[in-house]
């Protein structure tokens, strides 16, 4: 049975039109990330699912009920803020039953749920601690554990890993992906970071203009965006106009290229291109000049200038080119995504 299923499912933004029409299903253990900019609805949208915020057409399905109506307590969907909310002067273990102890579970099963719990979000041996003893991380692991305690069947979780250094992220991430492989919770996360939605989820849902613009896989959608709009947002990092032949013979910035037939007219296309997909050569290819290094945690890219338009390549972190000096580069096609331009 279908864990959770959003039907056409629209949300005001108080008094302004909001998300409309927004759909999705996930089955036990399955996990959607959603992403979007900053007043996209994402966080909206969670709490329209949790019912916690008034929508204005559509329906909401947990395990194949009808809990649009349901108030949020009813639901058997769990939301869980970006910023944990423990009571202080209640004990991790007190926190974590706080929800089992409000159902009247009784007293064996709510200290066996709580050490389950705990272990499952690495907190063994701290039920007795006090809420103001622990870390950020630690309070975070806390607070889903306490959101698994009562084994929801619909986990949402709003920007789970915004508030923590590189270290904790990684703490709770790693709790996270256990208690989705422990539990089996439909689990939708709301992220700004394209990598931590790559890492947790097994779809990412992608908020623009209201509506979900795309909705699939990690590896499908960082490769395969499906619009010029998907891919602007997903910050490919060249984008560059083009014109295609009816050959499929495409000539831009990039060098003249052979490609497969696309499905899009002749005439003006919009050229995005992956940084990984440029590779510097020693002879042949493009000749451009190298105008900057920029250098991150996951590598090193150039940008080279090539008449005026400027392409990022993925380069040798240990030895990349100089800055001025004179490179030549090809394009993978595989790294290509070309869409007609509007209006053209």
């Amino acid at each position: 049975m279908t864990a959770l299923a959003v039907d056409r499912l629209s949300v005001p933004f108080g008094p302004a039109r909001g998300l409309d029409a927004v759909s999705f299903a996930l089955d036990p253990g399955e996990s959607l990330a959603i992403v979007g900019a900053s007043g996209a609805g994402k966080t909206s949208l969670l709490r329209a699912i949790a019912g916690l915020a008034p929508v204005a057409g559509g329906r909401v399905h947990v395990g194949g009920r009808d809990v649009t109506a349901e108030p949020p307590e009813r639901r058997g969907a769990v939301y869980l803020h970006q910023t944990p909310l423990l009571f202080p002067h209640l004990s991790v273990a007190q926190n974590v039953a706080f929800a089992l102890d409000v159902r009247r579970t009784p007293a064996p099963d709510v200290e066996r749920r709580v050490r389950e719990a705990l272990g499952v979000v690495r907190l063994d041996g701290f039920g007795h601690r006090a809420p103001h003893t622990l870390s950020g991380g630690q309070r975070q692991r806390v607070a889903l554990a306490r959101a698994i305690a009562a084994r929801p069947p619909v986990l949402l979780l709003d920007e789970p890993l915004a508030s923590l250094d590189p270290s904790l992220r990684d703490e709770v991430r790693g709790a996270i992906v256990a208690l989705q492989r422990e539990y089996q919770p439909a689990l939708v996360i709301v992220t700004h970071d394209f990598a931590e939605a790559g890492a947790m989820a097994g779809q990412i849902g992608v908020l623009l203009d209201r509506r979900i613009a795309q909705l699939a896989p990690p590896a499908e959608l960082f490769t395969q965006p499906a619009s010029s709009a998907v891919a602007r947002f997903l910050g490919m990092a060249n984008e560059v106009p083009g014109r295609l032949a009816p050959d499929g013979r495409l000539d831009s910035a990039l060098g003249p290229l052979s490609l497969p037939v696309l499905g899009i007219p002749a005439g003006a296309v919009d050229v995005f291109c992956r940084a990984e997909a440029v590779r510097l050569v020693a002879d042949g290819g493009v000749a451009a000049q190298v105008v900057e290094l920029r250098h991150r945690p996951e590598g090193t890219t150039a940008v080279l200038d090539v008449g005026g338009t400027q392409i990022e390549a993925r380069v040798d972190s240990l030895g990349p080119p100089r800055i001025g000096a004179v490179a030549r580069f090809v394009v993978d096609p595989r790294g290509l995504v070309v869409f007609a331009r509007r209006g053209s």
